[in-house]
């Protein structure tokens, strides 16, 4: 019974000590946790975020200019008080137009079309462009386009021969209707082109038929605008 009671008495030392041993084995494990595992965990973190970093691919801003506008054929001269300027771009580029002394803003659609709608001085216009994307970078401006509005009809002087002249005879059969009108003006003749010289003359040589000849003279310049005269003579073999 003695050596019973002994035996139990060291069981219980031993599972003592081995209590002991485990509560400061498991102390020693949060105080290393404490002090050396967090801090290597947030290290590990940030690592992990960096690499995450330069793993994702980072977008370079956009510093290219856009091309500059293309803007339609335009007149060179016109009778109208406004046009219509149409051209395109890069689509959803805004363009500016320089127009005489003013800018204009407008934005092209989609498709990259524009169009806008420009009242013109009377005389000489001027009118360029520049495309500026969303990014901000313009492109370069275009040529400059001169536009001239004249609404006035050119001069036409006919100067032989006279309305309502009479010719006789085979010697009087050719004639030359001759005059002047303003330079650089299209004339027909009985809807025959005739060649304005640089000062305005012209000289058109025609046969006369027999009785009553009409001709029919229309000068137009560069914007459209139109004079027409008509004379007659007669003529008896």
């Amino acid at each position: 019974m003695r050596n019973y009671s002994r035996l139990v008495r060291f069981e219980e030392r031993r599972n003592l000590r081995s209590a002991v041993l485990l509560g400061l084995l498991t102390l020693g494990l949060i105080l290393f946790f404490i002090f050396f595992g967090l801090p290597l965990m947030a290290k590990f973190a940030g690592f992990l975020a960096d690499l995450r970093k330069t793993s994702t691919p980072v977008e370079s801003a956009d510093t290219t200019p856009p091309a500059p506008p293309r803007l339609d054929t335009l007149p060179e001269a016109t009778n109208k008080l406004s046009i219509n300027i149409t051209g395109s771009t890069e689509p959803g580029a805004t363009v500016i137009l320089s127009l005489n002394t003013k800018e204009e803003e407008i934005l092209a659609n989609s498709e990259g079309e524009f169009t806008f709608n420009f009242e013109l001085l009377n005389g000489e216009n001027s009118i360029l462009a520049k495309a500026r994307d969303d990014a901000g970078n313009e492109s370069q401006k275009t040529q400059t386009v001169k536009i001239i509005f004249d609404d006035e009809a050119p001069s036409l002087e006919i100067t032989a021969p006279p309305d309502g002249a009479s010719f006789f005879g085979s010697k009087q059969r050719q004639i030359v209707v001759e005059g002047k009108t303003e330079e650089g003006t299209s004339l027909t003749i009985n809807d025959r082109f005739v060649l304005v010289e640089n000062d305005g003359t012209f000289a058109f040589t025609t046969t006369l038929g027999e009785g009553e000849n009409s001709f029919n003279l229309k000068a137009k310049d560069k914007a459209e605008n139109l004079t027409e005269k008509t004379i007659k003579v007669s003529f008896t073999p």
